[in-house]
Order: structure tokens, then C-alpha cells, then sequence
């Protein structure tokens, strides 16, 4: 099987990606209604539902943003074509939506602290700093293909 093609690993990544964006839009669309249901069956420690809502529309709009630019990448992937300027701007964006779903859990802590906010926050800042990092190698790799473009 190839990595690299529609019909390999990363088209496999691509569809998975495609269903996970139109899961997530379902999911935000119903937010009211399901966050509503959590909060009747679940025991929630005192939060503050309308907290809540806009807690997981915000980050949950920066998700789906998240997931649009991996779409982008793999479809570049896809193409077999992937040190391109648009994967590095993607990573970039991807990097900044991070950085804010972070810094959201981070304020949430300040409210109403857990253990599962702390470890997301966490885990979202080690994604945009591994994001960061990934963005430049593409960036130095596009100018290296484009320099190499030029010499053959």
C-alpha cells in the first residue's frame, strides 16, 4: 500500500478527516440541545452552563478550523506535492488554533479547575509548539525544493 497517494495511507487520513469535520459541525450545531442533556444527566461540580456553551463553540470552531487545514495538508499529501507554502501556512494556522483552545482551557481552569481541563490545555500546547516547529522544517524545505527547481 502507498503512503502517499489517494488510495494509500494518507486518502485513508484524508476520508477519516473529511468524516470527523462533518461529525464535528453536527456536533456544534446540536450543542445546546446535548450540553442541555449532560447537564441533567452528569453531575457537574457547579459549572455555569452558558460557561459551558460558549466554552465549546469557541474551541469547537477552532477545532473544525484545526481539522479544514489538515484536510488541506493531506489533500496536498494526496497530490504527492507536500512542501508547498500553503502546508506552511496551514501549520501555521493550525499552531495559532492551538495556542487559543489552549489559552481558552486555561481560562476555564481559573473558573472551574479540573484535572481532564488542565491535561487538555497541556496537550494542546505541546501540539502548537510540535506545529510551530513543523511549519518551519516545511518552510525551509520549500525553499530548498524551489532552489532546487531552479537549478535542474
Amino acid at each position: 500500500m502507498a503512503i502517499l497517494d489517494k488510495m494509500g495511507l494518507s486518502g485513508i487520513v484524508k476520508l477519516f478527516l473529511d468524516v470527523v469535520f462533518l461529525g464535528g459541525i453536527i456536533i456544534i450545531l446540536s450543542l445546546p440541545i446535548s450540553l442541555k442533556w449532560a447537564f441533567k444527566t452528569y453531575i457537574f461540580h457547579g459549572e455555569n452552563f452558558t460557561f459551558a456553551l460558549v466554552l465549546l463553540y469557541i474551541t469547537g470552531i477552532m477545532c473544525l478550523i484545526i481539522l479544514y487545514e489538515m484536510k488541506r495538508i493531506f489533500k496536498a499529501l494526496n497530490q504527492r506535492n507536500p512542501f508547498i507554502m500553503d502546508n506552511v501556512k496551514s501549520l501555521k494556522v493550525i499552531s495559532i488554533m492551538c495556542y487559543a483552545i489552549s489559552a481558552c482551557y486555561v481560562v476555564k481552569t481559573i473558573f472551574y479547575i479540573s484535572f481532564l481541563t488542565i491535561i487538555i490545555a497541556m496537550v494542546f500546547i505541546i501540539a502548537g509548539l510540535f506545529c510551530t516547529i513543523l511549519s518551519e522544517v516545511f518552510r525551509q524545505a520549500v525553499i530548498v525544493k524551489e532552489e532546487n527547481d531552479l537549478t535542474i
